[in-house]
């Protein structure tokens, strides 16, 4: 894959976020930003679900709305960051300085993630809809296995993907809201 699209730094970067204060990887992070939503996907999976159009069409919008509001965001930590540079000669003053730092940083990976995450779940539902009726058929001596793609690929896919999105995106809510209350 080509470095200017490789995106796993931002991925490592976003799951090593996924920590208690202290750096300690937190167990329940992880099943809370990816147990969960797979559970709900193998749910959905398990039941038949397939989305339809509406409901992919409204993914869509979901996605490029947050990608865009994402992007507002990305500047203001960018920004933010720049202002705490800044005051790095007052670091003996403010005893939180180290915490700002990493918060940011943070939040950075968490955003840029979040970013690609609408991006994906975008190109999720267009091949979806692409897909939609797809079905292929496998014969075999035993028997014929027909695979519905739409219905126990992609459907799961985009809802292991919204999931994810939405926690993440309370997350980023929930540390920005301590950043600009953090005296």
């Amino acid at each position: 894959m080509s470095s200017k699209i490789n995106v796993t730094d931002i991925v490592l970067g976003h799951i090593a976020t996924l920590a208690d204060p202290a750096g300690k990887r937190s167990l329940m992070d992880y099943v809370t930003f990816f147990a969960f939503p797979g559970v709900v996907a193998a749910l959905g999976c398990y039941a038949g679900y397939n989305l339809n159009k509406d409901v992919s069409s409204m993914l869509v919008n979901f996605g490029a709305i947050f990608t865009a509001l994402l992007l507002s965001v990305l500047v203001l930590v960018y920004d933010q960051e720049s202002k705490l540079k800044d005051m790095s000669g007052l670091k003996a003053v403010d005893p939180l300085y180290n915490a700002k730092k990493d918060l940011l940083k943070q939040l950075y990976y968490n955003i840029c993630f979040s970013i690609v995450s609408s991006i994906l779940l975008v190109g999720l539902c267009f091949v979806h809809s692409i897909l939609y009726k797809v079905v292929s058929v496998f014969e075999f001596s035993g028997g014929v296995v027909k695979i519905d793609y739409a219905r126990y690929v992609l459907t799961p896919l985009v809802i292991f993907v919204t999931a994810n999105l939405m926690l993440t995106i309370i997350m980023i809510v929930k540390r920005m809201h301590a950043m600009l209350t953090i005296q």
